[in-house]
């Protein structure tokens, strides 16, 4: 019996999530290269970019990051579609700690204009968890600012 009990208290419980650590990714600093896309990965937990660019000399190299997962991405307007492979874009990114190409993305500017923010967290709002919103943000569902709790009357004119 107290076995059965112990495996219903555990069931209700949330199950916890975890995700890793960005120490991997050098945050004091960011990079920008402009080149063309050559790939878009949009995939869970989080979606990659590979890049072709010229580096100083004139040789052409690839730079792959990762980004936030595709719920993060679209929750910015984008769809799967709008990252056409070929397509002239500016990335910049967090470089990794231990010298090897890549990093974390920060921002991918595309040719039209549109500019997709690093995926963790919106530009002007601090980071809230990797994959949610950001911190401060309100609650999903939650009425906008000023408005009128449901049953309140409304201030007279």
């Amino acid at each position: 019996m107290a076995v059965a009990g112990a495996l219903a208290m555990s069931s209700w419980q949330a199950p916890a999530l975890a995700h890793h650590s960005f120490a991997a990714y050098d945050q004091a600093v960011t990079k920008s290269v402009s080149g063309t896309l050559k790939e878009f990965d949009w995939n869970a937990p989080h979606s990659g970019i590979t890049v072709a660019y010229l580096d100083e000399k004139g040789e052409e190299q690839e730079l792959a990051v990762t980004t936030g997962a595709p719920s993060t991405i679209a929750r910015q307007g984008f769809k799967p579609k709008d990252f056409k492979v070929g397509s002239k874009v500016t990335l910049s990114w967090h470089p990794n700690r231990n010298g090897l190409p890549g990093g974390e993305m920060t921002e991918l500017k595309l040719d039209d204009g549109r500019v997709l923010n690093g995926g963790f967290a919106f530009p002007g709002a601090s980071a809230g968890p990797p994959g949610g919103p950001p911190a401060g943000a309100p609650p999903p569902g939650a009425p906008p600012p000023g408005a009128q709790p449901p049953g309140a009357s409304a201030p007279p004119k």
